[in-house]
């Protein structure tokens, strides 16, 4: 594989992965962010029903609420009663925490009911007093304002990763009774969007990895009709210049030598008039053949446009060129194409411009001008190679 394929082969895998590897992210990042936004409202909502539940489960029983507001006894039977639902309620829901509170002022708020185990870790016996820190004041009063249940912002603390409601607690004539809160623990979700994490990771990789060995493996196939002509197999001009210059480039970094080669077939019009377009493109294809059989593989091989070809040949001085140039003239002189319809070999010859590197930069543009230039005075005598540099001999044969 030459260096131009690597080089276009290395940047259209390059390229496909970039792409393919971004629209894979894209597609991880919604998934990943729709099931966690999904998980979280749907948590979210089921504490605020719970919450509003518990608030209007009381309400029904207003007049039990407020005489424990009164009494504060935990061993009263509508303490024991409403213990013994809102524990139901937890267990059922796998609720980290029910309660109810009143605020008794702007930063204080006392517990009324505990779903927890009475006299258990966490429980809060009624009369217990909470000072509130500066978000769930904001908390409150946002509810006090609304009187509308509303959902706590996720948080971390002692108690660990919670969530939860707050449903306001209003009696029969509209008098503020307090509220009921509910907390859920979402670490539970935390390791379920991990473990979730993790599959589309591996999706993730999995895809890219089985794209990168398709590309591997197929890339030639994607490459040849973008890089190289159809009938000759030889590269697309289209590609030549830029390829061209990074070699004037490297070269003269180097100190490398650097040749070119124009090649145009001899009285190719007369051939396609003679023995038509078909046999015209069979010529072009063989004489393509012909020459890659002559230079190395190493060497750059384009069809320029028609009947015209060039060869670019790295690291070789020019008297290695023009013999490299010479067998090219005589193998294709040489090799008759036969033409099955007329029974008969055609024989064919080509004139050949060369042009080389000096010391001084020059453009992919000039060193192209300089090859046409040498390729003008081969055809005025035709099947010969002429160089640009005057001091230097051409090559010539009748």
């Amino acid at each position: 594989m030459d260096k131009l394929y690597r080089r276009f082969r290395l940047r259209l895998i390059g390229l496909c992965m970039v792409i393919l590897a971004a629209l894979v992210a894209l597609v991880h990042f919604t998934v990943y962010v729709t099931a966690k936004a999904d998980l979280f409202a749907q948590a979210e909502s089921n504490a605020m029903g719970v919450a509003a539940s518990v608030a209007d489960s009381i309400m029904l029983d207003v007049e039990g609420y407020k005489s424990l507001l009164q009494s504060k006894d935990p061993n009263s039977e509508y303490y024991k009663k409403m213990h013994a639902f809102l524990a139901k309620i937890k267990d059922n829901i796998n609720a980290a925490y029910i309660s109810t509170e009143r605020r008794l002022n702007q930063d204080t708020t006392e517990f009324i009911l505990d779903a927890n185990p009475i006299g258990g870790k966490g429980y809060s016996a009624p009369g217990t007093t909470d000072t509130s820190d500066d978000q769930k004041k904001r908390w409150l009063e946002l509810m006090f304002e609304t009187k509308a249940p509303l959902i706590y912002k996720k948080h971390v603390d002692k108690w660990g990763k919670l969530f939860g409601a707050y449903a306001p607690i209003i009696g029969q004539s509209g008098e503020w009774l307090g509220h009921a809160g509910v907390d859920m623990d979402y670490s539970h979700l935390s390791r379920y969007l991990f473990r979730l994490n993790a599959v589309l990771v591996a999706i993730y990789v999995l895809i890219v990895g089985f794209s990168l060995a398709l590309l591997m493996r197929y890339s030639n196939a994607i490459l040849d009709p973008l890089l190289k002509d159809k009938l000759t197999g030889a590269y697309n001009k289209r590609y030549f210049e830029n390829f061209l210059g990074h070699e004037i480039t490297h070269s003269l970094r180097s100190h490398r030598e650097l040749a070119l080669l124009m090649l145009d077939l001899d009285h190719f019009k007369r051939i396609n008039d003679t023995y038509g377009h078909v046999f015209g493109d069979k010529v072009l294809a063989s004489i393509a053949d012909t020459v890659r059989s002559v230079i190395r593989p190493q060497d750059f091989f384009i069809r320029y446009g028609g009947e015209e070809f060039a060869v670019m040949i790295a690291n070789s001085d020019m008297a290695q060129v023009m013999e490299v140039a010479e067998r090219i003239r005589s193998t294709v002189e040489s090799t008759p194409i036969f033409n099955e319809e007329k029974n008969v070999p055609v024989n064919m010859t080509i004139s050949i411009g060369a042009s080389k590197i000096k010391i001084a930069p020059i453009s992919p543009k000039e060193l192209i001008e300089q090859a046409d230039k040498a390729l003008y005075e081969a055809k005025e005598k035709r099947n010969m190679v002429s160089l640009f540099d005057k001091d230097a001999p051409a090559s010539e044969s009748n």
